[in-house]
């Protein structure tokens, strides 16, 4: 009888100590998302796994060509792989590429919207915070950020692929960053933008029912002209067409059925892009 009740609790001691195994690397760990101020990833405890899973960031609405951010814009985002049958996350974006954690501020807002996401306070000593799985998911993470009203950003993603054998064997994460500026800001991805885009400029605005674009390119280009809606989403093409040198005006009818407010006119020529803000009255 003796050693039945040892058995027992000898059993249920190891029920215990896995159980809490099994919570230590369900729960996920903070700042391990590879940023020059974390100075850590997943790689730290996890390890073994033949597949590096893909990773995959979407947006909605989605950014502008070039992860351009509306400021003050309220995205969703949404963080998946493929190659395994689960998954944990731990990302951040932040307003520095310092190493040194207690110069380095959040940029922007991350918020969770389900119970799948954990936010972290900073660490003591820290200034920026991140969010991250708080249990493993077949499908994708889901969370929110809001933009600030100026500045770069810079994105870090740990995805961390895991067969969930309750230890940190057989698993192997991947990586990605992202640049976020805004679009209200020129971006510029060659040299020098004479080297393509000399002039992009709007008249009148506002507007009420019609625009003139004028554009002056230096060399031969495929130019793209878009209006987007403040928060985003795309409206339509008004070009997207191969020009010579030159300097062109594009008169241009803005669609009945939009309504007033503010909206971006995008210009892409050659990887040059530029952006102007329209008020529709």
């Amino acid at each position: 009888m003796k050693k039945r009740v040892i058995l027992f609790f000898s059993l249920t001691l190891i029920l215990i100590l896995l159980s809490a195994f099994e919570v230590l690397y369900t729960s996920g760990c903070p700042y391990h998302t590879g940023s020059p101020a974390d100075g850590l990833t997943c790689n730290a405890c996890h390890s073994g796994g033949l597949i590096t899973p893909t990773i995959s960031i979407t947006t909605n609405p989605i950014l502008f060509s070039g992860n351009l951010y509306s400021p003050g814009t309220t995205y969703t985002i949404s963080v998946s792989g493929n190659g395994y049958p689960f998954y944990g996350f731990d990302f951040e974006i932040l307003n520095s590429q310092s190493s040194l954690a207690s110069s380095v501020l959040d940029f922007g807002n991350l918020n969770t919207i389900s119970p799948s996401e954990t936010i972290n306070s900073p660490a003591p000593g820290w200034t920026y915070s991140d969010i991250m799985h708080s249990a493993p998911k077949a499908s994708s993470f889901n969370f929110i950020w809001t933009a600030p009203l100026s500045g770069t950003g810079y994105l870090y993603c740990a995805l961390l692929g895991v067969n969930n054998n309750g230890s940190t064997s057989g698993d192997h994460p991947a990586f990605k960053t992202m640049t976020l500026s805004p679009i209200m800001a020129t971006s510029i991805s060659e040299k020098n933008a004479s080297d393509s885009l000399i002039n992009f400029s709007i008249f009148p605005n506002p507007c009420i029912d019609h625009i003139t674009i004028n554009y002056n390119i230096n060399s031969k280009a495929n130019i793209q002209i878009v209006l987007f809606e403040n928060n985003g989403s795309k409206v339509l093409d008004i070009i997207n067409e191969e020009k010579n040198k030159g300097i062109y005006e594009l008169k241009f009818n803005i669609p009945f059925n939009l309504s007033k407010g503010l909206y971006f006119l995008k210009m892409e020529a050659n990887g040059i892009v530029k952006s102007e803000k329209l008020f529709l009255n």
